[in-house]
């Protein structure tokens, strides 16, 4: 099925947080900030960045978290009180900062992760209607909308410069969320077909689906197709022209949510 998302529109502006900076998505212009040459604080260099491209006059504004990983609870088997203990098993909380706590469209998942209370301060002192998310929120509700009502499996792909995220469905369950990190095609290639081994999936048994297709990804894309045929990409048309090299996560470059 295909994956239909919601393109950043006049007015609308998406600020997306890495690890290494920062990015401003609008539909006038796309850059990457490194955090080694700027920062998230209120002062007089932030604000020059604010007031370029006319960012502060965007109208809707969305926070897109990137800089930590996200861990998936089932809502059924959800507990408020124990939200440490799940981050516990594959993230760290850094002194300073807080845990964020969301909820998929279809109500099925509660997705925590850790949050940088300065940077979200800081951006809400500039954006007072600012909402703010983890990204793996916007992939699963994507996934989940487009799954199909039958019991069809499919493997959703989302490449990152450094690592990637893989959403298995089943119909509309979540059979598995990850994040692997990878450096090469043999890397990559481990992760996937050990999922696929995991799973208990044969090649003909399930489709893959990439969220987009870029030419900086093209070998990893190749190395696959010798395992798997049946492969197709979402965005795929009129959309490479705006594969910024340092943008880390190429898919939510026009992406809003």
């Amino acid at each position: 099925m295909p994956l239909n998302k919601n393109t950043i529109q006049d007015n609308e502006l998406s600020i997306q947080i890495f690890k290494g900076g920062f990015s401003f998505c609008s539909t006038k212009a796309r850059p990457f900030f490194k955090f080694e040459s700027h920062s998230i604080k209120q002062g007089e260099a932030f604000q020059k960045l604010l007031e370029s491209d006319s960012f502060l006059e965007s109208e809707k504004i969305k926070g897109v978290h990137f800089n930590q990983k996200a861990t998936f609870v089932p809502k059924t088997l959800y507990n408020p009180t124990q939200k440490e203990t799940y981050l516990n098993f594959n993230v760290s909380v850094e002194e300073g900062w807080s845990i964020a706590e969301k909820e998929t469209q279809d109500g099925q998942i509660k997705i925590l992760y850790p949050v940088n209370k300065q940077i979200e301060a800081t951006l809400q002192y500039y954006f007072k209607d600012i909402s703010f998310t983890h990204y793996t929120q916007i992939l699963y509700d994507i996934s989940s909308n487009a799954s199909n009502v039958d019991d069809s499996i499919e493997m959703n792909l989302h490449m990152q410069d450094h690592q990637f995220d893989l959403l298995v469905f089943k119909g509309k369950e979540l059979l598995l969320f990850n994040t692997y990190p990878y450096k090469n095609e043999d890397g990559f290639l481990y992760f996937v077909l050990a999922v696929a081994e995991e799973l208990s999936l044969s090649p003909e048994a399930f489709s893959m689906v990439f969220f987009g297709k870029y030419a900086r990804y093209k070998k990893y894309y190749q190395a696959l197709e010798h395992y798997h045929e049946k492969i197709t990409f979402s965005d795929q048309a009129g959309f490479m022209m705006f594969d910024e090299r340092e943008h880390p996560a190429p898919y939510f470059i026009n992406l809003f949510d």
